[in-house]
């Protein structure tokens, strides 16, 4: 029975000697009427009864209030997630930044060194070409050194955040 059924319902005429409809339409028809609403309150009823059963499951094992291992976070708790996140994520580009501006600033001093060094062996004459091949050769394990760090790097950061994008490689690699 449903409610379209229920509003085009006709009822034929009752016989001359009555007026009004046929008693015995009008009453199958309210009897149909009835037991389809007794069917929808039993179904409301065990629906009810279900739901009900449901949160007192929730309840019984502290789904929603993130207290049990196998409970929904909270709002709060994601909300507090996403800040610490957000605060990791700023943290490590703070340090890439800082860790390249030292492989900056340690390229220029070694290109500075190297600089001293040809001037010195351009003015010394003597004793100066192994000096600076020694310079030339520290400087050049200092520069793999740095590259080697960041490289480790820029694997920790892709292993810890494998969603974030790889840093470019630093410049003059």
């Amino acid at each position: 029975m449903t409610p379209e059924a229920l509003r085009s319902m006709t009822f034929p005429r009752a016989s001359l000697t009555r007026r009004g409809y046929n008693e015995e339409a009008v009453h199958d028809a309210l009897r149909r009427c009835a037991t389809a609403l007794t069917e929808l309150k039993e179904e409301n009823d065990r629906l009810r009864a279900d739901m009900q059963r449901h949160r007192d499951w929730i309840r019984a094992n502290n789904i929603g209030d993130g207290s049990g291992p196998t409970g929904v976070p909270t709002v709060d708790a994601v909300l507090q997630q996403a800040r610490a996140q957000q605060a990791a994520e700023q943290t490590v580009s703070v340090a890439r930044e800082q860790a390249r501006n030292m492989v900056r600033a340690a390229r220029a001093q070694a290109e500075a060194i190297l600089q001293q060094a040809w001037e010195k062996t351009a003015h010394a004459g003597d004793g100066g070409p192994e000096e600076t091949e020694r310079l030339i050769s520290y400087l050049r394990q200092i520069a793999r050194s740095l590259s080697v760090t960041a490289d480790e790097y820029a694997a920790k950061r892709a292993r810890a955040v494998p969603s974030a994008a790889a840093p470019a490689p630093p410049p003059g690699r």
